[in-house]
């Protein structure tokens, strides 16, 4: 069983409260998943209200994230094995698992196709680094601008006010917002990965990078639909 308090099983976020479910059933060679959460109610550790509960929402959790499957030829629909992603998982770390599922189902198309293989694959740098180019080469095109401008100076050429990608109908502080918005997340996330070694090592901080591309490339989807209507 896990070594964690009832009470403090009860007010630890589901997410982090399955990775030491996860561990547990690893080290407890645990293949039962009914068993396994029985034996939380039969504790008398366990007793306080909705703390056997706990449990169970944390081995679901497990199965949904594809972290537990159904054991091949078992005919119990409780049998269980820990999947690769699991195995992963123990050895990532809760702030991993939780920046991974952060960027699942929610990137723009675009930057996932070119980031999040790299990032799975723990290359977080070459993740922001091509989520930038992204952006950099959406600017250039929809602008109109040939490959002699580039980097913040193509973002400045593009969004001022009068640039082809600014709006005319809105306020100049937008207008200016905007453009210092794209200027400085180029600048910060894809101009050091170009002229140095560049070490991402907190993973959030990587995922929240690859987001904010994300977050550039829709607002040029809104801009394209602009110029195009």
């Amino acid at each position: 069983m896990i070594d964690i308090a009832a009470q403090d099983a009860l007010e630890l976020p589901v997410d982090e409260l399955a990775l030491h479910v996860l561990e547990d059933i690893v080290r407890s060679n645990t293949w039962n998943s009914y068993n396994y959460c029985l034996s939380y109610t039969r504790d008398e550790n366990y007793r306080a209200p909705g703390a056997a509960n706990a449990v169970a929402e944390a081995v679901q959790w497990l199965w949904a994230q594809g972290m537990l499957a159904s054991e091949p030829g078992n005919t119990s629909a409780h049998a269980l094995f820990v999947t690769r992603r699991g195995h992963d998982a123990i050895k990532q770390g809760i702030a991993t698992v939780r920046s991974i599922n952060r960027l699942q189902g929610n990137l723009h198309p675009v930057i996932e196709a070119k980031a999040r293989r790299q990032f799975l694959l723990g290359e977080y740098e070459n993740a922001i680094f091509v989520s930038m180019k992204a952006i950099e080469v959406r600017v250039r095109q929809l602008a109109g601008f040939g490959d002699d401008v580039f980097g913040t100076d193509l973002m400045t050429k593009a969004f001022r006010q009068g640039g082809p990608l600014a709006d005319p109908a809105a306020p100049a502080g937008e207008v200016v917002g905007t453009m210092m918005l794209f200027q400085g997340a180029y600048a910060v996330l894809r101009n050091p990965s170009g002229h140095r070694e560049v070490s991402f090592d907190d993973v959030t901080e990587a995922s929240e990078a690859v987001m904010t591309a994300s977050l550039l490339m829709r607002m040029l989807d809104k801009i394209e639909r602009r110029l195009t209507t």
